[in-house]
């Protein structure tokens, strides 16, 4: 049995690590402020596991922390679109000193291996379709806010291989692309559209909807940086995680009418500073480890809308 670090482990994806680890019967430890959702995501998980509050850019909380963890989870960051925008100095600041503060206490542990949740937003505006783990990861606009994500990923890569190599533990880095499911937060663009639905608001869409994306189940998400972090090959190794099933947003709500009953009628808003126009993983080099996505699209959204839908119709009736 194998003791568990996951830091961000009350937020969407680290929740469901976490019951997946303990559904696997092994030890598990969540480090969560509990900025996003509070600690709603971890209420109802079936298991033994511990809790301990904590800042990630606080050195100090980290002293808090056991040193005898077998492999560590760092995905606690801020994450969602709106908040790229809105507090994008906020999202540097976490995202970057968290690492720091990570790598630094790191070096005093007993951590024999980790894995490092970065992004397929480090890609900024890919030049290849699929895109491997290769291409080059940029910055196409600094001024731009939605950037401030990406570039605290990239920095962020950046830190834990170096230290990782001078520590002498083994990292893994997985480049997450477009996880979506029920509890994911109400920051991106399933909940807001699932929202818009629900409540009959007015159907807005920034872009003219042939922006696509590579939409991955939560739990198939899950299944590879677990396949990631359980084979040697996954060690001191970068691999986009994703779908590679190419969807535009005009054919998400196409998906989303008919599960919703009705079709929905875009209104499309031009948007100054948007990201990239497609994003398509490679993904050949997980496949390599055994890993191969399983939900489709119509099955993953009915079950987020499903859960977003009873959410909206519980709290407007509130």
């Amino acid at each position: 049995m194998k003791k568990n670090l996951v830091t961000g482990g009350a937020g969407f994806l680290g929740s469901n690590i976490v019951n997946e680890l303990l559904n696997l019967g092994e030890e598990v430890v969540v480090f969560d402020n509990g900025f996003r959702q509070d600690f709603t995501n971890i209420e109802g998980i079936k298991g033994k596991f511990s809790l301990i509050k904590g800042d990630i850019t606080i050195k100090e909380d980290w002293e808090k922390l056991p040193k005898d963890f077998d492999v560590v989870y760092h995905l606690a960051a801020i994450n969602g679109t709106k908040y790229f925008y809105e507090i994008p100095e906020k999202v540097l600041s976490v995202n970057v000193n968290g690492v720091i503060n990570f790598v630094n206490w790191l070096q005093s542990s007993k951590v024999k291996r980790f894995f490092f949740s970065s992004s397929s937003e480090v890609y900024g505006f890919p030049k290849i379709f699929p895109t491997p783990e290769t291409a080059e990861l940029s910055i196409p606009d600094p001024t731009n806010p939605r950037f401030s994500y990406s570039s605290s990923k990239i920095l962020g890569e950046i830190i834990v291989i170096n230290f990782a190599r001078s520590f002498g533990i083994d990292y893994s880095i997985g480049r997450i692309h477009n996880a979506y499911g029920p509890q994911m937060g109400f920051e991106h663009v399933m909940p807001e559209f699932i929202k818009r639905c629900v409540l009959d608001e007015e159907f807005t869409v920034q872009g003219d909807g042939t922006e696509s994306r590579c939409f991955c189940y939560v739990s198939d998400v899950v299944k590879a940086i677990l396949a990631i972090t359980e084979s040697e090959d996954g060690k001191n190794e970068i691999f986009n995680i994703g779908n590679p099933h190419e969807t535009s947003i005009n054919e998400l709500i196409d998906v989303l009418g008919k599960i919703h009953g009705s079709k929905i009628i875009p209104k499309y808003k031009n948007f100054s500073k948007p990201g990239t126009k497609r994003r398509v993983p490679d993904i050949t080099k997980l496949k390599k480890l055994g890993y191969f996505p399983s939900m489709t699209l119509d099955e993953g959204l009915k079950k987020t809308y499903d859960w977003y839908s009873n959410y909206y119709r519980n709290t407007n009736d509130g």
